[in-house]
């Protein structure tokens, strides 16, 4: 919980990006530069929400000049690379990047992917596929069979 609440902006929830930057101001809290650009546009001053302290910009400097916090941007701009849960069927889902950022992917057992991942992911989404194609056909089936029967009542034939 603690290392979630690092890596978002405790105004919106979202999490900090290299284009949602985590903007350091005076009293040393951090928010991201949308939610400080958008104080900025409402409000004569730029006020800390949690202690109210007042960050001082000269006119016509904007929030993007603030200083990054140096621990967020460390954990949020380690170059991406992919990591993969292996799942039972031999398919692999991609880990969410704060998740492999914050070391995460070691508690939950994740790994790299390997080759021919690609193969068995496309299987496994092939299968979804038909099977659910299947069940929504079968469905269209009974819904049409049972409008045919109620139909057939009237004239006193039975439906099977």
């Amino acid at each position: 919980s603690e290392v979630y609440s690092r890596l978002e902006c405790q105004i919106c929830f979202n999490y900090y990006s290299l284009w949602r930057r985590p903007k350091l101001l005076d009293c040393q809290h951090t928010c991201c530069s949308v939610c400080l650009t958008q104080m900025r546009m409402s409000q004569s001053e730029l006020r800390c929400p949690w202690c109210r302290f007042v960050t001082t910009l000269p006119p016509g400097v904007s929030v993007s000049q603030l200083l990054d916090d140096p621990d967020t941007m460390a954990i949020i701009s380690v170059p991406y690379t992919p990591v993969f849960i292996r799942l039972p069927c031999n398919a692999y889902l991609p880990v969410e990047h704060h998740e492999r950022a914050t070391g995460m992917e070691e508690e939950h057992g994740m790994m790299e992917g390997e080759e021919g991942s690609c193969t068995s992911a496309f299987g496994t989404r092939f299968c979804l596929v038909a099977v659910v194609g299947f069940v929504l056909l079968l469905l269209v089936y009974i819904i049409l069979h049972s409008m045919t029967c109620n139909s057939e009542r009237f004239t006193m034939i039975s439906c099977g």
